[in-house]
């Protein structure tokens, strides 16, 4: 028998993006609750662990906008309802980052999709 010197390079057939958006999801679920219920530093981290799920796709521009929202948050910790607009500004920042990556709400919608 010969042995194969060759060597094959494997591609999975399978990738994790069901499971990035399943977990994106939950973290937006717990940052709801979290928001809802007056647990500011709580919503911050979920939005911190969003932007680790999203960070994978991101640009220089985006770091640098999401390294100012998080100084801004942190520059008004004695303040709640300053606060709450900060981090309220870091989520939509996050959420439209999210749609533009195609992770979100965002689609393109073609009438030739619909079409026979």
């Amino acid at each position: 028998m010969e042995e194969d010197t060759e060597q094959t390079t494997k591609v999975s057939k399978f990738n994790s993006t069901i499971a990035i958006l399943i977990r994106i999801d939950k973290l937006w679920q717990d940052a709801h609750t979290h928001s809802r219920n007056g647990q500011l530093m709580k919503w911050n981290w979920d939005l911190d662990r969003v932007w680790c799920e999203l960070i994978d796709d991101n640009y220089d521009k985006n770091v640098k906008e999401f390294d100012k929202l998080n100084e801004e948050v942190d520059a008004n910790m004695k303040n709640p309802p300053v606060l709450y607009k900060k981090i309220m500004a870091k989520e939509i920042f996050l959420r439209l980052l999210q749609n533009k990556q195609g992770k979100g709400i965002a689609y393109e919608d073609n009438i030739d999709d619909y079409m026979d």
